[in-house]
């Protein structure tokens, strides 16, 4: 009868380590009840909304990291699909190449970085720790700008340096052999069900988003 067709995804095999997942908590994520039981409702009281299921809602995170393929370091898809691991507890998946580059020698089909997408508690355990951990600890952090919104209701930013996640600084010592501080940064984008940047913007506002004062 023959044995099962394997799958095509991308993603890094599975392997078994005593980490596993370990920083994300397997308890309902206290983000997500702050958005259920205090952001929801302001929304729809601001905003006078006909019904609860109107209000705008974080649907996908999506974390990324392109890299430059480079032979050894830590500028490769490998290492920066271990990093997201780490940092998202969630298995990711390779990026590869769409289009031919002559100027950077690089052809369709090869890989480039790595990408997840994180929802429901997942989501909003790595949101938790976006606002409360990375970001303060960012060097001269600003707030985020008011401008990296798509036009729709989407939400961009990046995090330059690796270790500002305390996943990444609890293996420094591993990984400084590697050249972490060349390391590429890492892309995050918000997606929200909000029809508007205007919406997006109350939404992100309510879950604590560090924006800076100056519009």
């Amino acid at each position: 009868k023959g044995s099962p067709p394997r799958s095509r995804r991308c993603g890094p095999p599975r392997r078994p380590c005593e980490h596993e997942c370990a920083h994300v908590d397997t308890m309902p994520s206290r983000y997500r009840t702050f958005y259920d039981t205090v952001v929801r409702s302001d929304l729809l009281s601001k905003m006078q909304y006909k019904n609860v299921h109107m209000v705008p809602r974080v649907q996908q995170i999506a974390v990324g990291i392109s890299t430059r393929m480079r032979t050894s370091g830590m500028d490769n898809p490998i290492p920066a699909a271990f990093i997201l691991e780490l940092v998202t507890g969630q298995q990711p998946l390779f990026t590869r190449i769409r289009r031919a580059n002559a100027k950077y020698k690089v052809r369709p089909g090869v890989l480039e970085g790595a990408t997840v997408r994180l929802s429901g508690d997942n989501m909003y355990h790595f949101m938790d720790r976006l606002i409360t951990q990375v970001l303060p600890r960012v060097t001269d952090f600003q707030g985020l700008k008011w401008s990296s919104f798509d036009g729709r209701g989407n939400y961009a930013l990046g995090i330059t340096d690796w270790s500002f996640f305390l996943e990444v600084e609890s293996q420094h010592g591993n990984l400084q052999p590697f050249g972490l501080q060349h390391a590429p940064g890492i892309g995050i984008k918000v997606l929200t069900s909000a029809k508007t940047d205007d919406e997006a913007r109350l939404l992100l506002s309510g879950l604590r988003f560090p924006f800076s004062k100056g519009m």
